[in-house]
């Protein structure tokens, strides 16, 4: 076993890969998955398994998300134990015990935690961006996305979540085992780099899930663009937030789950009695 050419995302293992009648033994990277635990004003918040790269990246989205800042600026000190994988952090204000009693369990890859008041605080502040995005932004999107993360193409193992500036090249994009993880990454990342999140496209390859969708109405993200399916709860609470949710975004098709009007400048989608297809 040896660590790969990027510390942190990967780890060698020699595997035997079968195809029909042949037999391969060869190295194999597999992405790091790491424990990783959030400290804060000496409370420990939650302990998080994901991959190891881009973490104060990770810990201001998830702090942000979770709704124990507001900006960036409230983290006043970070320092990460690389060998235990804790980051210690002292922010404007302690966590308040009630609302470390109200953690859920996301469904996400591995452990995933959420703060029960973020789902108050999503409600509070629908999205206002109205920009709009053509078809051919969205596909462009996707077939980036398709190419985008030299980590997934390595290992199969690992999610993406990018921000876009109105359909053009994304900013930024960042990887990790758990979907929901990336997102507090990139989220993470615009927050410290002083960009406007409600100017945003969220886009994704995992599933969006109710988790998503309050961390992307919690930065104010107005669309969300996503390789994979949304839940009920989901594009239900996309539609009462007034966020744009488009799944499965491949090749040349997509789906739009809520707020079509969004989509394309004068132009309504074709309707389709047979629906859109999924693949």
């Amino acid at each position: 076993m040896t660590m790969s050419d990027e510390p942190g995302s990967a780890v060698e293992f020699e595997v035997m890969r079968v195809k029909e009648d042949t037999v391969l033994h060869r190295c194999q990277p597999v992405a790091t998955e790491v424990p990783f635990t959030i400290i804060a004003n000496g409370t420990e918040l939650a302990t998080l398994l994901s991959t190891p790269t881009n973490m104060e990246d990770f810990t201001c989205g998830f702090l942000y998300a979770s709704g124990f800042i507001t900006e960036a600026g409230e983290i006043h000190s970070y320092v990460l134990d690389s060998e235990r994988w804790v980051a210690n952090v002292e922010i404007e204000r302690t966590p308040d015990p009630s609302i470390m009693g109200k953690r859920l369990f996301t469904s996400g890859c591995g452990k995933g935690v959420m703060y029960a008041n973020v789902v108050e605080l999503s409600s509070r502040r629908p999205p206002l961006a109205e920009t709009s995005l053509t078809r051919e932004q969205v596909w462009g999107a996707a077939r980036w996305l398709q190419t985008s993360s030299d980590l997934y193409k390595s290992t199969g193992g690992v999610h993406t979540a990018a921000l876009s500036d109105g359909g053009k090249q994304p900013l930024v994009s960042m990887d990790d085992i758990g979907r929901h993880n990336a997102v507090d990454k990139v989220i993470g990342w615009a927050l410290k780099n002083g960009k406007t999140l409600s100017s945003l496209v969220l886009i994704t390859s995992g599933r969006v899930s109710s988790e998503i969708l309050h961390k992307a109405a919690r930065a104010g993200i107005a669309t969300i663009v996503a390789r994979g399916a949304p839940t009920h709860q989901a594009v239900l609470r996309a539609r009462e937030a007034g966020i744009t949710v488009i799944g499965f975004a491949r090749g040349s098709s997509f789906t739009v789950y809520s707020h079509e009007e969004r989509i394309g400048k004068n132009e309504s989608l074709t309707n389709d009695s047979a629906g859109a297809t999924n693949s």
